[in-house]
């Protein structure tokens, strides 16, 4: 038998002082179990009342019922404890609020973290695509951490192949000199002793800045060493890579892929993450708007501007108020 809430064992014992021998029994078998549950043993209830362990438990389990006597003597020591529960209980304790950003572990963030991590372990080539602000930044950093000997960089549009390859053998450990061949083919072989190694792109869109040989260098890396290559980037570089002919043709890249594409923060995953800071309704809704807004900034938008609130509210609410003027300063900005 499950012992019962509390409120229900008391009302059974507090409440009709006619009823049934029956219920008072039935209350008192789900107090007495309520209470074993808690920590105090049928061996300390004989203790305090003088009724035997054995007889304490057989009741408890209904093996058996007890006389007038040894009931009133139970029920009385029943609602003496429970007084004292009553008194001693903690007071209900207030949320305990976050004031200060963190990572957020929503559902798109771990499905990606398992992708990249499965790209890097099968040493693979991916490619991560999604808006500004959907995290594709804050994941990358976070499989660096996971694989600390990983190198990330940062595409630049002023980057050229000589550029890409100094990064990665720096990143490497590798000397590499002479021209741009020789220095790749230096590159190559330096990679291949490089077992726990992966590249790590962002906003590798700029990569197609002057030609698209960067990406074939990649390609090439990948093809020659298994070094597990992920690319992120924007929609971009998903036009890039599917859509490139004759001289821009990656089609021998594309075949070797594994894409990956985020849609960025959904509403009701963000008021779930709001709902750890403390936001008035109207203020969780406005965030929760601007977190699945990512055509401007989404997630990352919100971010920022839940960092202003949370300084500005300074320990208290955030309120719509709080949101607008944080809004307004950004725009300044």
């Amino acid at each position: 038998m499950e012992a019962r809430p509390l409120d229900t064992v008391q009302q059974d014992l507090y409440g009709n002082e006619h009823e049934s021998m029956e219920n008072r029994m039935a209350g008192l078998r789900a107090a007495l179990l309520r209470l074993k549950n808690s920590g105090v043993t049928f061996a300390q209830v004989e203790r305090d009342t003088g009724v035997s362990r054995p007889t304490i438990s057989r009741f408890a389990s209904g093996d058996i019922l007890i006389g007038e006597s040894i009931l009133t003597t139970l029920e009385g020591y029943v609602k003496e404890i429970m007084e004292v529960e009553r008194l001693y209980a903690p007071e209900p304790q207030a949320p305990q609020y976050k004031r200060e950003l963190e990572l957020w572990e929503h559902e798109e963030y771990l499905t990606a973290i398992g992708w990249c991590t499965y790209v890097v372990e099968h040493r693979k080539m991916g490619v991560m695509i999604g808006a500004p602000g959907t995290g594709k930044t804050t994941i990358l950093k976070q499989i660096m951490r996971k694989y600390p000997n990983s190198l990330y960089i940062e595409a630049m549009p002023s980057m050229r192949v000589g550029d890409l390859i100094d990064s990665i053998a720096r990143g490497a450990g590798v000397s590499v000199r002479g021209n741009a061949y020789t220095r790749f083919k230096m590159l190559l072989a330096g990679l291949r002793n490089h077992s726990d190694f992966a590249i790590l792109v962002d906003e590798a869109e700029y990569l197609k800045k002057w030609d698209v040989d960067k990406f074939e260098y990649l390609r090439k890396i990948w093809d020659n060493t298994g070094i597990p290559i992920i690319l992120a980037g924007t929609a971009e570089l998903a036009t890039i890579l599917t859509r490139g002919a004759g001289k821009d043709n990656l089609a021998q890249l594309y075949r070797r892929k594994y894409e990956l594409p985020l849609k960025g923060l959904s509403m009701g995953a963000a008021i779930q993450i709001l709902r750890q800071y403390d936001c008035t309704t109207d203020a969780r809704q406005m965030l929760s708007k601007i977190g699945a807004d990512t055509a401007h900034g989404g997630l990352g938008t919100m971010c920022e501007i839940l960092d202003m609130c949370l300084s500005t509210a300074n320990g208290g609410t955030i309120t719509g108020d709080t949101v607008r003027a944080a809004q307004k300063y950004k725009l300044m900005f």
